[in-house]
This record gives C-alpha cells, sequence and structure tokens, in this order.
C-alpha cells in the first residue's frame, strides 16, 4: 500500500511504463523491420542495430556516472527528452543509411541509460528496504509498456502500411515520461552534510 499511495512510486512506475513502449516495445521490435520497410538489405540492419546495442553500453556508463555527481529527476527527465527527439530523425531516415546512423547514436545513448538514476531514485526516496519490491514492480511495469509497444506497432502498421504513427507515439509518450519525472525533488544529501554526519 505504500508504494501504491506514494507519488515518487507512481511517476517512476508510469515513466518506466513508457520507457518499455519506446524501447522494447518501439525499437527492439520494430526497428529491422522498419529498416525493412526502407529498403535496407539484412545485414547493414542488422549492423546499425548491433551498434545501437554497442553504444547502450557507454550511455550506460556515462548515466551511472552522473547519476552520483548531478540532479537525478533532472538527469532522467532529460534523458526521455532526447530520447523523444531521436524519434523524430528514425521518420527522416528514407533511404539514407547514414540517418540511420545518426539515429543509432542518439538512441543508443539514451536507451538503457534511464536505469542508473531511475534505480537511484527508488533507493533513496522509497528506502532500501524495500527497494527490491519497488524495482520488481517498476521493471514490471517497463515489461508491460513493452508488450503495449510491440502490439502497438503492428497494429498501426496494419492499420496504416507505415510505421509514421508508431514513431509519432513513441515521441509523444517518451515527452510525456520526460515531463512526469521533472516533477520528482532530488533530495540527495549535499556532499559536505554527508561528511559531517559520519
Amino acid at each position: 500500500k505504500f508504494l501504491l499511495k506514494n507519488p515518487t512510486f507512481q511517476i517512476l512506475y508510469w515513466s518506466f511504463f513508457i520507457c518499455g513502449v519506446t524501447t522494447t516495445g518501439a525499437i527492439e521490435t520494430h526497428f529491422l523491420p522498419y529498416a525493412a520497410f526502407c529498403g535496407f538489405p539484412p545485414v547493414p540492419a542488422s549492423g546499425v542495430y548491433g551498434a545501437i546495442m554497442a553504444i547502450n553500453l557507454a550511455g550506460m556508463f556515462l548515466s551511472g556516472w552522473l547519476t552520483d555527481r548531478v540532479n537525478r529527476p533532472l538527469l532522467l527527465g532529460s534523458i526521455y527528452i532526447v530520447r523523444s527527439f531521436s524519434f523524430l530523425v528514425l521518420m527522416q531516415v528514407g533511404t539514407s543509411y547514414e540517418m540511420l546512423l545518426i539515429f543509432a547514436v542518439i538512441y543508443g545513448v539514451f536507451d538503457y541509460s534511464t536505469v542508473p538514476p531511475t534505480a537511484s531514485l527508488a533507493a533513496s526516496q522509497l528506502g532500501l528496504k524495500i527497494m527490491g519490491l519497488a524495482m520488481g514492480l517498476i521493471t514490471g511495469g517497463h515489461a508491460l509498456g513493452g508488450a503495449l509497444g510491440s502490439f502497438m506497432g503492428g497494429y498501426l502498421f496494419d492499420l496504416f502500411a507505415r510505421y509514421t504513427e508508431m514513431w509519432w507515439a513513441a515521441f509523444g509518450t517518451a515527452v510525456l515520461a520526460g515531463i512526469m519525472v521533472f516533477f520528482l525533488k532530488e533530495d540527495r544529501p549535499q556532499k559536505g552534510l554527508i561528511l559531517a554526519s559520519a
């Protein structure tokens, strides 16, 4: 009950739900079909997809490093907002392999990078004693969002015979997630206070 009534949990849950829509749902399910739809052969398309996953590694490290040093709601919200703009790039790909690579770089950096600040905020604002349950539920929300995004992409493609509507939906929901997270407050003590209390 504590978690369900906690505004911080609700924001983290629904923002991570949206994260699932725009990652597992939109890109991990529909990127390769979209690339084929644009006319890219399997090997170049899968190469770009592999690049996204590799760039994810750098994004995770950078996000983790920043999570320990900057305002976490601002960081997390900014990640969602920048990710949203990557979908605008994706809509401009056409037959340009260079644009596909540009998308891979932008999206890759801001893909899994939501995890460190989300986990850090859950730990500090919801408590370490229930962090396991909190992150389990939040991650479950990500899975549900992924399921919705996967279905929505296929449904919209069947309806319109294109991916434009799906990418606009991903853009809009990512912006919404960013705005939601901006309402969280940074509750981390200043370093001086930590040293004084030690």
